[in-house]
């Protein structure tokens, strides 16, 4: 096959699919399909296939730029997340995993990092769960905190505002609030992988 198609295309020999112009140029044309094959023929001498010819391209060369604006825009986003800055509270958002009796507002997710704000109702507990290969530490602003975990989750520890709570990584645990009224708490987790890993229930 070596002729275009009357829309000024033709199927891609390789794997089937329709190739497209993508560039014209001393008389001859190159087409791509979805899987990046290329491949050149002579540019017709129909003023009308020529015609069609630069319309693909023309619109080829609109989705590239479109794309690449969108490539810019996303580079700046990584940039601007990579400076030093201030994170207030409205820059916070609900769009992280809920518990019921519980709300979290996550300040900054990156690669290796995760931090936000936990409120939770007095009495309410997390599910049993562990986070993967992060470790975290909780910081206690107000109100109370428990958190259990260790074999049978036994091992039952307490914080007060101005207390931290270290959790290694893998460790099976749930925490909530064993006080009278809503407790605060600032979370920071450092690793990579699934943030959350809800379980049937404690360590064996």
């Amino acid at each position: 096959m070596s002729e275009l198609l009357p829309d000024a295309t033709r199927d891609c020999e390789r794997c089937g699919l329709p190739m497209t112009p993508i560039a014209e140029a001393d008389g001859q044309v190159t087409l791509e399909c979805a899987n990046r094959h290329r491949h050149t023929v002579r540019s017709p001498t129909d003023a009308a296939a020529r015609e069609r010819i630069r319309n693909w391209i023309a619109r080829r060369g609109a989705q590239l730029h479109v794309q690449h604006e969108r490539w810019e825009a996303e580079e700046e986003k990584r940039t601007a997340e990579q400076k030093a800055r201030v994170i207030r509270p409205t820059d916070r958002h609900r769009e992280t995993g809920q518990t019921a009796g519980m709300v979290r507002e996550e300040a900054l997710r990156t690669p290796n990092l995760w931090t936000g704000v936990v409120f939770t109702e007095a009495g309410r507990f997390s599910s049993w769960h562990h986070h993967g290969a992060y470790e975290s530490v909780i910081y206690v602003v107000r109100g109370k905190v428990q958190l259990e975990c260790g074999p049978g989750g036994k091992t039952t520890l307490h914080a007060q505002p101005g207390d931290c709570i270290y959790v290694p990584r893998g460790e099976i645990h749930r925490e909530g609030n064993d006080g009278i009224e809503e407790s605060e708490i600032v979370v920071i987790r450092s690793g990579s992988g699934e943030l959350v890993v809800n379980v049937a229930g404690p360590a064996a």
